[in-house]
Order: C-alpha cells, then structure tokens, then sequence
C-alpha cells in the first residue's frame, strides 16, 4: 500500500472545504428556524384552541389562568380576556393578584382589563382576540 503525500497546502484546503460545508449546513439550519420563526409571529399568525374542560379553572367568572407568558381571565359567562405577562415597560414579567397586575421590576401597574394605572409604562399589557364557542366549550385566543 503505497502512503499518500499530504502536506500542509493540502491539509489547509481541506480544513476549509469541510468548515466551508459545515458552516452552510448550519447556516440552512439557522435560516430555516428564523423563517419559521417570522411566519408564526406574523399578523394573524399563531392561533391556540383551548378546552375549558382542561382549565377547571376558567369555568367560573372571575377564574383565570396562565398559559406561557399569556394569561386568560373569564370575564362573564361568554368573554374571555387573554392579555401578555410582559410588562410594556421593559418586557418584565408581571404579577397578577386576581384584580390587578404589577410590574416588579419598577413598579408599573395596570387594573384588571390590562390598562396602565400607574407608570413608569405608558402602554397597556398586549391583549389577544378571544373567541369562545360555548357548544364545544373551546376558547381560541389569536395571538
């Protein structure tokens, strides 16, 4: 068997042919992810059905509960209100009390419904469209 002579011009181009290729796939990956991450937070994008039977706490009016970074609270026996956790100020993570939120991070704080009632924020908590079908007892919320 007859040894190959690979000396270091070689070894070089080898080096960047394979990180070359290696850097395009992983490129692909990233690209893929980041268009898939555009079309789910487009307008209209991201839809969630949920079964009030799974959320025994949403069958009262004044119930409420946390999915992800959103909280939904029934409001009367057919409306729902589906607002985001973060605060507008500076994208904290606000606290719900069963009446009102609050910022902990500078002290903003906003009534029941999402509205600012206190600064440092001057923006209201995001609030998603609900739609609830009382025959299958499903809430879509459209994020």
């Amino acid at each position: 068997m007859e040894k190959e002579n690979f000396n270091r011009r070689d070894f070089i181009k080898s080096s960047i042919k394979t990180l070359t290729v290696g850097g395009l796939a992983l490129s692909a990956l990233d690209l893929k992810k980041l268009f898939a991450e555009a079309e789910s937070k487009s307008p209209g994008g991201i839809t969630k059905v949920i079964n009030l039977s799974d959320y025994p706490d949403l069958g009262s009016v004044g119930g409420y509960v946390t999915i992800g970074k959103v909280i939904v609270i029934r409001k009367s026996e057919s409306n729902f209100l589906a607002l985001s956790l973060k605060c507008t100020h500076k994208k904290c993570d606000v606290e719900y009390n069963g009446s009102s939120f609050e910022c902990p991070c500078h002290g903003s704080t906003y009534d029941g419904n999402g509205k600012v009632t206190n600064g440092p924020s001057t923006k209201n908590l995001k609030s998603y469209k609900t739609t609830f079908n009382s025959e299958e007892n499903t809430l879509t919320i459209n994020m």
